[in-house]
Order: C-alpha cells, then sequence, then structure tokens
C-alpha cells in the first residue's frame, strides 16, 4: 500500500520504509540478465526491513549465467534487510500464471499486516511486462490489497533493436476484455526500439485505425530517442491508417490519462486493443486504465530472440512511481 501519494516520477537513492511501526511486509522483485535488477536492493536505506521478500526468477536459457549470478546477489543482499524469509518463484517466461501460482502458495504460508497494510514494494524492473500485468492483476484485482508502492530502475539509452523476431501472439490472460461484434478495432501500440513485436501485431489485428504512442518527450530530454524510435518503427508509421501520440516514458499516471483521452474518443465506435511495447512505467499505466475500463483487450508478443544490446546497457536512475489507484 502506498502512503504517501506521488504524483511525479522521484529519484531516490534512500529507500525508507512503508511502515513507522517495524518492518514491511514483502519486496517483490526479479532476477534477469540486466544488471538493474540489482539497483533496488542497493537504494535500500539503513533503516529499510521487510518480513518477507520473494524473488522471480524467469527461465532464459540465452541468458543463464547472467541470471543465476544476479539471483545470487540479490539473495545476498536481501538476507541483510529480510526478517522471517525470503521465496524463490522459478517459472517460464511465457507461463506467468504459472508465476503467480507459486506466488499465491508462499503468501498463504505469511503473515501479512492486513489491518494496517499490507506493506508492500514491487521492484518492476526485472520483470517482463507481461508478469508485471499479472502480478498487479493479482495483488490488486483478486487479493484485493491496494496498489503497492513500485520502484524502477530505468536503463542509459542505446539507440538499437532490443529483440528480433517473433515467437508467439496471445491476449494476456486476465485481459481478455468483452469486445463488441459491432465495434471496428482500434490498435493503440506503444512504441519503442522492438518494431518487430509491434508490427507483427498490427499485421495479425489488420485494425481500422492505429494509434501509435511514442515516448516523448524523452528521458533526460534526449532528442536521438525519438529519432531512432521512429526510424525503427518507420515501417509501421508509413501505414496509412496510423496517427502518433505522445506518452510520457516514467509517469503511469500521466499514461493513464493518455489512454482516458484516447478512449472516450473512440469508445462509442471501437474496441479498444492496447500493445505495450514501450516503457514498463507505461505498462503500469496501461495497467491503472483497465482496471477503471475491463472491456479493453491487452496483447503481448513474445520475441524470438533478444538481441545482445539488452547486456550492454548500464543501468540509469531508480525512480518511485505515482500509481495510485
Amino acid at each position: 500500500m502506498v502512503m504517501d501519494t506521488i504524483t511525479e516520477p522521484t529519484e531516490i537513492t534512500s529507500l525508507p520504509r512503508l511502515n513507522e511501526r517495524g518492518p514491511d511486509d514483502l519486496f517483490i522483485c526479479c532476477t534477469s540478465f540486466e544488471e538493474r535488477c540489482l539497483s533496488s536492493t542497493a537504494t535500500m536505506g539503513t533503516d529499510f526491513l521487510t518480513k518477507y521478500a520473494v524473488i522471480f526468477m524467469v527461465e532464459d536459457p540465452q541468458f543463464k549465467k547472467q541470471i543465476e549470478h544476479n539471483m545470487f546477489r540479490l539473495q545476498t543482499e536481501l538476507r541483510k534487510k529480510t526478517t522471517e524469509g525470503i521465496f524463490v518463484v522459478t517459472c517460464q517466461k511465457g507461463n506467468p500464471v504459472e508465476g503467480v501460482d507459486q506466488l499465491e502458495g508462499i503468501l498463504s504460508q505469511c503473515r501479512l499486516n492486513m489491518d494496517k497494510g499490507p506493506f508492500i514494494t514491487v521492484d518492476i524492473s526485472g520483470f517482463t511486462k507481461i508478469y508485471l500485468l499479472e502480478i498487479l492483476h493479482y495483488l490488486v484485482i483478486k487479493k484485493k490489497m491496494g496498489m503497492p508502492r513500485l520502484l524502477h530502475t530505468t536503463q542509459k539509452y542505446l539507440p538499437t533493436k532490443l529483440t528480433r523476431g517473433i515467437e508467439q501472439i496471445t491476449t494476456i490472460p486476465n485481459f481478455y476484455g468483452s469486445p463488441s461484434l459491432e465495434k471496428e478495432t482500434a490498435l493503440l501500440l506503444f512504441l519503442g526500439f522492438e518494431p518487430d513485436r509491434a508490427l507483427s501485431v498490427w499485421k495479425q489485428y489488420n485494425p481500422a485505425r492505429t494509434i501509435a504512442l511514442i515516448t516523448n518527450p524523452p528521458r533526460h530530454g534526449n532528442k536521438d530517442y525519438l529519432k531512432y524510435a521512429r526510424q525503427n518503427n518507420a515501417e509501421l508509421l508509413a501505414l496509412p491508417s496510423v496517427t502518433v501520440q505522445d506518452a510520457p516514458p516514467d509517469n503511469p499516471q500521466a499514461v493513464r490519462d493518455v489512454l482516458r483521452s484516447i478512449y472516450d474518443e473512440i469508445k462509442e465506435s471501437h474496441n479498444m486493443v492496447i500493445g505495450p511495447f514501450g516503457t514498463k512505467s507505461q505498462v503500469i499505466g496501461v495497467f491503472l486504465f483497465w482496471t477503471e475500463n475491463r472491456g479493453i483487450q491487452v496483447i503481448y508478443s513474445f520475441p524470438a530472440t533478444y538481441t545482445r544490446s539488452y547486456l550492454q546497457r548500464q543501468p540509469g536512475s531508480t525512480l518511485l512511481l505515482p500509481a495510485a489507484l
């Protein structure tokens, strides 16, 4: 539960407890092949404690060595900050429901402060976007625990493709929506540096209308980001049915407001389908919007491979995200 509501992403160097009277209840994070998955533990203040920690380890044979190395480092740091237990969820990247089922089994063993809390922090940095949506659905919708405090460590910019090819396109479990057969489809695509994934979704849905959401203003005013984001997605942006709108990079509440505005315009004539291929903070904005409009559909395409550029990107700043319901 977020105690102090913020309205802008806030950079932090020292993470305090949420619970003023004792340890927080739960810290959830994910080990990945990216170094930034370690950043949140490095920001934990001297007074930060949590009763339980849950580390998701999403298996990926391509980066097995890096994932296992980061898992060891995360466990080492969290032992210093955890009073009652550290749990590990081992799961497949294409099966977030299995991972959430394991989380449910873990929480059934935990004594959470349900009267004044629970006091939960989720570090979203290492999770895939589909996992983020499923975990938030479990905590907020199924268990009715309220929005957790959300941390996100950004990455320093590299103007290269992050993934190649498409393995599978799917509607995200629990986000099927309720499309009307009498309406046409409006496809909203958050774009970044994964053009294959976004374009494959467009080809499958063949929408009557497409709205491309590009991160603007870019982080740190980096105009090259906009240039390369447009170049990477040039094939999609050149299609006659595509219009472009801006979406902020790290403010989920502002992203929700962008989606609200679009929805108000098209809801009478179109079914809304969202493809989240931008930043992870934007995915949180999609979730906030979905909680208000559960008839929308959220779709996802799994990449065939990740490029080595993922390993070359260095961690940026660690942010507290505004994400109040």
